[in-house]
């Protein structure tokens, strides 16, 4: 026994077409939305990584083959090239992975060319890289000859005053000699040369006096050495210390690489080298290879939904072949079948209602009761349907014949009425 079904597509103006968006909405929320969410933020989080990468390479790519340009070159068009290889370099893998999932002979024209494009810009990056070190390395080790050549200064300017010094002393003692000899015969020849005696007395101590003045005049020269020395050690450090001509890191790993607490300039420089052919490495990789691996993730994801599509559209399809008018009762696969049959059956009107009723009243398409007690028993497992109204369609438990009185049934939907309603069932549009 079959219903008559009126198939009508619902519209906006229809209450169960708000009903039915509703519930998909909630549905796909519940179902979809984490993973939808998830992928979403995975894409977004990778693609921005592949950008920040590319434009700062792109950005190096520039600097650094305009640098190459002679004095008879227009530095742009070796720049403009610089760039043609950085975006060549991250686009390659995509070609010929889109090649590969296309059919698409010749992709290992774009593996060969994108090779050569990537040694190019590895290269441009090293380069990049190594003049910067060099100039931090030029910074340093011409901080620390300034500073000898100031100190070795001041210490050979104060060796030659002390020997100045020294030899004042010397002329002087060779300039008293003869004037105390010839004070000491005029004041023992016996005769009256006071006079004499006082004027090369006054002599004597005129030398004496314009030696001890020398001295005290190279003195004060060494004591402004002093003064200036340490001025200039004072500023020779705090330059130093403004400067910081090599990064704590790069001390650090030439710390750790030679085992000494003081490595070398020449040390530092090794292991900044070191580090910078690693971060150029890994920034070449997150361009060249990062994006081909995403692009093989979305050209995936849309092979997957284009085959959803399909097989929906397909099955659209046939059923539309099978049952052009919808006169044909939904499969009981369907959940709208299952709500629709079971509120009418536990509303039922019939008299002295069986199993075998009910079967054959409100589930066309089951091919038995058995198929019927199967499908709802499997409903009650997934708490789609309670025990009492699993009994009341099986005739079951409370609902058993013997329980009945006077051939009624009062707990459900059962009035005086004892018409018919199976002739009356609506079922939901099947779109």
């Amino acid at each position: 026994m079959t219903d008559n079904v009126e198939y009508r597509p619902l519209g906006w103006r229809d209450p169960e077409w708000y009903a039915y968006g509703v519930k998909d909405g909630v549905t796909w929320m519940t179902q979809k939305f984490a993973s939808w969410f998830a992928t979403a933020w995975l894409y977004l989080i990778l693609w921005a990584v592949v950008l920040i990468a590319f434009f700062v390479l792109l950005y190096i790519d520039g600097i650094f083959s305009r640098s190459l340009a002679p004095d008879s070159v227009e530095p742009l068009s070796f720049q403009a090239m610089g760039w043609a290889y950085r975006l060549f370099a991250a686009s390659f893998l995509m070609a010929s992975a889109r090649c590969a999932h296309k059919g698409i002979k010749g992709g290992w024209t774009f593996g060969m060319l994108g090779a050569f494009a990537s040694v190019i810009v590895c290269l441009h990056a090293f380069g990049f890289g190594f003049e910067a070190l060099s100039e931090r390395r030029d910074q340093a080790t011409a901080m620390r000859d300034v500073s000898g050549v100031a100190e070795q200064s001041i210490a050979d300017q104060r060796t030659f005053l002390e020997d100045r010094k020294e030899q004042i002393d010397s002329d002087l003692e060779t300039a008293l000699i003869p004037l105390n000899a010839e004070i000491y015969n005029l004041d023992n020849d016996g005769k009256l040369n006071e006079e004499l005696t006082a004027q090369m007395r006054d002599r004597r101590t005129e030398l004496q006096d314009q030696a001890a003045a020398d001295k005290r005049a190279i003195d004060d020269r060494i004591m402004q050495l002093v003064v200036n020395g340490s001025q200039a050690r004072t500023e020779t450090i705090e330059t130093e210390a403004a400067a910081q001509p090599w990064h704590p890191l790069f001390v650090g790993l030439a710390q750790l690489s030679n085992r000494t607490w003081n490595p070398t300039d020449n040390q530092i420089y090794i292991a900044a080298i070191v580090f910078i052919i690693m971060w150029v490495l890994l920034a070449e990789s997150l361009v060249i290879f990062l994006p081909e691996r995403i692009y093989s993730m979305h050209l995936r994801d849309a092979e997957l939904a284009r085959r959803s599509a399909a097989a929906i559209k397909g099955h659209e399809t046939r059923k539309k072949a099978v049952d052009p008018d919808h006169s044909v009762v939904p499969m009981v696969k369907d959940e709208g079948y299952w709500e629709e049959r079971i509120r009418k059956a536990l509303n039922t009107r019939l008299k002295a209602p069986t199993a075998e009723g009910m079967w054959n009243s409100y589930f066309p398409g089951l091919a038995s009761v058995h198929e019927l007690r199967g499908h709802l028993h499997l409903r009650k497992k997934r708490g789609l349907l309670s025990q009492e109204d699993f009994d009341f369609i099986m005739r079951e438990g409370a609902y058993a014949p013997e329980q009945m009185t006077n051939g009624h049934d009062k707990s459900k939907g059962d009035s005086d009425d004892d018409e018919d309603d199976t002739g009356t069932d609506q079922l939901p549009a099947i779109s």
